[in-house]
């Protein structure tokens, strides 16, 4: 019986690792540094705040490289809460950084989200259906296949699938 106890929390540990370790985009961590030191040069020199870059890198047009590892290095440096709203719709609801990231098709944002699971529930849940409706409505398959792998490294794409065809969230 402990043997099967160890096992099974062996077994937890290296799922546990494995999402850790998540690339969506298969990105180079070493390229990580360089980042660190700018952001770290703006916020710490220049008292820029970590909310404000993260705004500017959310409407940002840039390479998905630099969007990807400004968001990793504000989240895990400099303590931006990933799952806080931005601000409200039209219909008083929260928006939150995935559905915003969504919205503004930056594929580097939403891979640094999805790796940090920044959305409250699972693929099949309210706030993940809400982004892939989003990618799903403005065609982006880039952003859709993103959604899609994510959900497939945590084997939940069938449950992702299903909830996708049920009727829309309103």
């Amino acid at each position: 019986m402990g043997y099967e106890l160890k096992l099974e929390r062996l077994q937890f540990q290296a799922r546990r690792d494995k999402r850790r370790r998540m690339n969506l985009l298969n990105l180079d961590q070493a390229n990580r540094e360089a980042f660190v030191a700018t952001l770290d040069r703006l916020i710490k020199e220049h008292g820029m705040k970590p909310s404000d870059m993260f705004m500017h890198v959310l409407e940002s047009s840039e390479e998905p490289e630099m969007n990807y590892w400004m968001t990793r290095v504000l989240i895990e440096n400099h303590a931006l809460d990933p799952q806080k709203p931005l601000d409200k719709d039209a219909a008083g609801e929260d928006v939150k950084p995935l559905q915003a990231a969504c919205l503004l098709q930056n594929i580097g944002v939403v891979a640094v989200l999805l790796e940090k699971n920044a959305f409250q529930g699972s693929v099949a849940d309210r706030e993940f259906q809400l982004a892939a409706r989003i990618a799903s409505k403005h065609e982006d398959q880039a952003l859709l296949g993103l959604l899609m792998k994510f959900a497939q490294e945590r084997n939940e794409l069938e449950w992702m699938m299903k909830a996708l065809q049920r009727a829309p969230i309103q």
